[in-house]
């Protein structure tokens, strides 16, 4: 009985370990991340990939497993459209080629959970992203421009984890869907959507 007793002791503080091993004791965490966006919501406008993209956080953590920060994000669509003959609203008839364009920059502020799964230098989180997103939507043909610019509300849904290769430095790995009100009823786009894929480094201090 007394052997017994001495091996669940140990079992127990073998978890207590394991649970504070687990645990964010963190200050702070900055990233810079490459961005792929895939555009979900336009396909009558553009539908390529973007490969030009970018994210820039800072997160606080409030406690073990909740943080609260800032992030700043951009990315640039770009599709080329072959020769077509296009009818305008007036009533005219133009063809050409061109060259559409979405450029998107959203600043949110962020909130993250970190629940206590897997090993120590493993990471994982959820978060959300909410504020507001700057846009312009282009299209260019022959020697012509015609566009626009707006801000939108944008959320932004998430889940990632952060890998450790030392005690303070990490790859950071996240996917996200960013939804934003921005419109152009001109060129037909009545929201922007994109899901996302964040591949970078994250310094936690």
């Amino acid at each position: 009985m007394k052997s017994l007793k001495i091996i669940l002791a140990i079992c127990v503080l073998g978890v207590m370990n394991g649970y504070s091993q687990s645990h964010m004791n963190y200050h702070s965490m900055i990233a810079g991340s490459w961005e792929i966006a895939f555009p979900t919501g336009n396909h009558d406008f553009l539908t390529k990939t973007s490969l030009a993209g970018g994210r820039i956080e800072y997160r606080r953590f409030i406690n073990g497993q909740f943080s609260a920060g800032l992030a700043f994000s951009w990315n640039s669509f770009d599709e080329y459209f072959n020769t077509q003959t296009y009818k305008t609203a007036g009533g005219s008839v133009v063809t050409t080629d061109m060259v559409r364009q979405i450029y998107t920059a959203p600043i949110t502020a962020i909130f993250h959970y970190y629940p206590q799964l897997g090993p120590k230098m493993i990471k994982p989180y959820v978060g959300v992203g909410l504020g507001a997103q700057y846009s312009e939507q282009n299209i260019f043909f022959n020697i012509y421009q015609v566009g626009d610019d707006n801000w939108g509300f944008v959320v932004r849904p998430e889940i990632g984890a952060v890998v450790m290769f030392t005690e303070n430095w990490g790859a950071l790995v996240t996917f996200s869907y960013n939804y934003s009100t921005n419109k152009n009823e001109g060129f037909g786009v009545k929201s922007l959507q994109q899901f996302g894929i964040n591949i970078g480094i994250a310094g936690l201090f």
